[in-house]
């Protein structure tokens, strides 16, 4: 395994991931910020944002070590593997003995200690047992895609322990969305994948399949963007705001599917699903921040 470095590892190890988880944070807390007094919502951004970008951090080492790509496990680093694996255990542990306080100071609700727990026995099994599973491409994309949509459902805990339905929708629509546009790009990519140690969703089932399965789950991001579009749906603050915003994030959606659907076999329109897709994703996040006014 290559040596960590800030030259050579510093863009995989994704601060972007960190500013997202920062931002789907402060949606989760502000969606469910009725009948919450604004100092408490304040503090719990203050508190959550940063414990949720330390368990993201803490899962994107997790993902550093998943990109083993040596064929010899004999001539792995072992040292390398014991210091990301304690770079990952030491976020995450300032994060949970951060939540913990946070908890008992502001006499909030478990729940929010209950989540972080999950996150600890996900990156734990990953890190002892999925470096060696065949499939390590599947739970790097999973890994990527829950830091930080994730922040969604944990901001809300912090307001509420009954989590509204729009946060799971806002969550359901950002993961599979991200999801969706990981299997355009293992297409995209997939004689690359081939040759590695670790396989994607897309060498496991077919290039085709894999297109069929983006097309399914925009199909379902749709649904999820369109359910909070009903007349008095909770949490939506600014309903209109939301609708006009996130009908043009409908609209790449739609236009990145129907191009999955008349791909051909020289994947002539996979830069373009991308892009569309990664367009459609940041809309929908301003769509989620438009609803709070």
């Amino acid at each position: 395994m290559r040596k960590i470095s800030i030259k050579n590892d510093i863009i995989d190890l994704k601060p972007v991931i960190w500013i997202k988880a920062i931002f789907m944070v402060i949606i989760g807390l502000e969606t469910t910020r009725v009948g919450i007094g604004i100092g408490r919502v304040n503090i719990n951004i203050y508190f959550g944002s940063f414990i949720f970008a330390l368990i993201a951090i803490s899962g994107i080492f997790v993902v550093f070590l998943l990109k083993d790509k040596d064929r010899d496990k004999n001539a792995r680093r072992i040292s390398d593997h014991k210091l990301v694996i304690t770079f990952s255990t030491v976020f995450y542990g300032l994060a949970f003995g951060l939540a913990i306080y946070h908890t008992i100071a502001y006499n909030l609700e478990s729940l929010n200690l209950y989540l972080l727990a999950f996150f600890g026995i996900f990156w734990f099994l990953t890190l002892y047992y999925g470096r060696d599973w065949k499939y390590k491409g599947i739970l790097r994309n999973v890994i990527i895609s829950i830091s930080f949509s994730f922040g969604l459902i944990y901001g809300a805990s912090l307001n509420y322990t009954l989590i509204p339905t729009i946060i799971y929708l806002y969550f359901g629509a950002l993961f599979l969305l991200k999801i969706s546009k990981y299997l355009i790009n293992d297409c995209k990519h997939l004689e690359r994948d081939d040759r590695e140690i670790f396989n994607s969703i897309t060498s496991i089932i077919g290039e085709e399949k894999a297109r069929k399965l983006s097309i399914i789950l925009d199909i379902l991001v749709i649904i999820f963007l369109i359910i909070p579009m009903f007349p008095g749906f909770p949490n939506i603050f600014a309903q209109s705001l939301y609708i006009y915003v996130t009908l043009a994030a409908i609209i790449f959606i739609c236009l990145a599917a129907f191009l999955s659907f008349r791909m051909n076999n020289e994947r002539k329109f996979y830069r373009i699903v991308k892009i569309f897709l990664r367009c459609a994703m940041f809309i929908a996040f301003t769509a989620f921040i438009l609803a709070n006014f």
